[in-house]
């Protein structure tokens, strides 16, 4: 996840820093000189899998794994434009990624040793969302300033695809021979995904602001034939995150 949260940050800073060079030419002291165009925000947090389709029930059965253990750090962006006086179209990405070693509960090498692998578990959801507003994101003053409302309390819903990566790397039993062998499992491909958002974004600044945000996704996937006989896999889980959003 080092990468993800890296590339996240310092796209952050990009967007304070160029806002800030801009702020001068597109503001006064408490309001716009008009109803931004955009929105960039950039998010982290937690996004809870509830791997609850039968590979996880295997995995978490014959391996030293929890379903928790699917679950990990979040990354993600929104472009927000706005369509109505109380209505955003939000374009969204995100990134999740687990990644746990294991080794089997009841069964060990001739050696007496443990049989170990490691599992990784990737999301990354491309959604486009409509956002309405709970209470006017800001009002006008005459025709030639915007002021943004200190607090504005939202709802959305969306629709997208999801890209998704299930990976075994190690050592595993072979249940007719018993048997230990080494071997790389791994599936992926592209999700049809439903997306429900809800939170709250607080301004600071006519320019900047901080969002609390809640989203659940809703999605499964096939699994290849490294995995032949299970059902589809299950993607879907609730993404928790605080974002720092700039207005354009």
């Amino acid at each position: 996840m080092e990468r993800p949260i890296l590339i996240a940050l310092s796209a952050a800073v990009f967007l304070v820093g160029g806002g800030t060079s801009s702020f001068a030419q597109s503001s006064s002291d408490g309001y716009l000189f008009h109803r931004p165009d955009v929105t960039l925000s950039v998010r982290g947090g937690y996004s809870h899998a509830d791997a609850s389709s039968d590979v996880f029930d295997e995995v978490t059965s014959n391996l030293t794994l929890d379903r928790g253990d699917f679950s990990g750090l979040s990354v993600g962006g929104d472009l927000a434009v706005p369509i109505a006086s109380r209505v955003d179209l939000v374009l969204a990405g995100g990134y999740s990624r687990s990644n746990h070693k294991s080794e089997f509960r009841d069964f060990v090498d001739n050696n007496d040793l443990p049989i170990e692998q490691t599992t990784s578990f990737e999301r990354i959801p491309i959604t486009a969302n409509l956002r309405v507003n709970l209470s006017a994101p800001g009002r006008s003053i005459g025709s030639l300033a915007w002021i943004p409302n200190r607090v504005v309390p939202y709802v959305g819903a969306g629709v997208g695809a999801m890209r998704y990566r299930f990976r075994q790397q190690g050592d595993f039993v072979d249940f007719n021979t018993n048997a230990v062998f080494n071997s790389t499992l791994e599936s992926s491909g592209w999700a049809f995904v439903g997306q429900a958002m809800a939170g709250v974004d607080y301004n600071f600044t006519s320019k900047f602001g901080l969002s609390l945000d809640a989203r659940y996704l809703r999605a499964n996937g096939e699994l290849d034939a490294a995995f032949k006989g299970y059902d589809r896999i299950d993607l879907s889980g609730l993404t928790a995150t605080v974002g720092l959003s700039v207005r354009l």
